[in-house]
This record gives C-alpha cells, structure tokens and sequence, in this order.
C-alpha cells in the first residue's frame, strides 16, 4: 500500500471517529442535559464543579460542540476518501488545514490541560499525525503523478 493511501485511511479513522463523537454529544446532550456530556467528556468535573441548573446556553454550546465535530468529521472523511486517497494536492492541504486547526485547538484547550484522560484524548491527535506524515511522503512523488484536484 501507498503511503498517501496510508495517510487517507488514518484521514477517514479520524473523520470517522469526530463525526461518532459529535452524534454521540448530540444524542446525549438532548436526552440526559448538557451537564452529561460535560461529566462524561471531561475528567476533571465532579458533582461539586458541576451547575445544579441546566441551562439552555449550555445545551445549545454543547449542540454546536456535537455539530462542529460532526461535520469536521465528515469533511475529514469525504476528503480522505475521495481526495486524499488519489493523492490530490488539493486534499493534502483541505485536511491538513481543517483537521490541523480542530486538533490543534482540541490539544491546547482541551488535552494539555488535562480536561480529558491523556489515554482517551490522544487517539484524534495520534490519527492526524499519522495522517500528515504518511500523506506528506505520498505528496514527495514526482510532480507529474500528482492530482490537481
């Protein structure tokens, strides 16, 4: 196997994987609270740091959360699948850009803080490096094997 064909399929795990997990916060955050998805997301917020009223803005943030997920997601995969397994150029730089910028902003925020179980938090970011090397050695072949779009 390529090793841009190795860099999609680590693109579509990830895809896959926010797109679950942003249904996931959705589902959840509209049949047990957004108070839920906190608890279950981060590992850090207990009883005692949690709001005894729901909220309806903390509902609709949770809802965007799930959303924005959702849809990095699926563009992770569409693009993996359909771009990024021909070796686009294009591809190569629409997921490294999206996908870049959510894991990035999930690491700082989110991971080094310690919010989420280093052990359950890494997996997104383990997938996006991967994804990154092996479609950057895929990209290194000569110009004229290369797709424009």
């Amino acid at each position: 196997m390529t090793a841009y064909r190795l860099g999609a399929i680590f693109y579509i795990l990830w895809g896959i994987m926010h797109a679950m997990f942003g249904a996931q916060i959705i589902i959840q955050n509209t049949g047990e609270g957004p108070f839920a998805v906190i608890q279950s997301i981060y590992a850090d917020i207990g009883p005692q740091m949690t709001p005894k009223e729901p909220g309806s803005v903390i509902g609709a943030l949770m809802n965007q959360h799930g959303w924005n997920l959702l849809w990095f997601g699926v563009f992770a995969t569409v693009v993996g699948a359909f771009y990024n397994w021909r070796n686009s150029f294009s591809g190569y730089w629409y997921n490294l850009a999206v996908v870049s910028l959510a894991d990035i902003g999930f690491i700082v925020a989110v991971l080094i803080p310690g919010y989420v179980d280093l052990m359950v938090g890494i997996w997104g970011p383990i997938l996006w490096v991967l994804a990154i090397i092996f479609s950057t050695i895929g990209l290194m072949k000569p110009a004229s094997e290369q797709k424009v779009a």
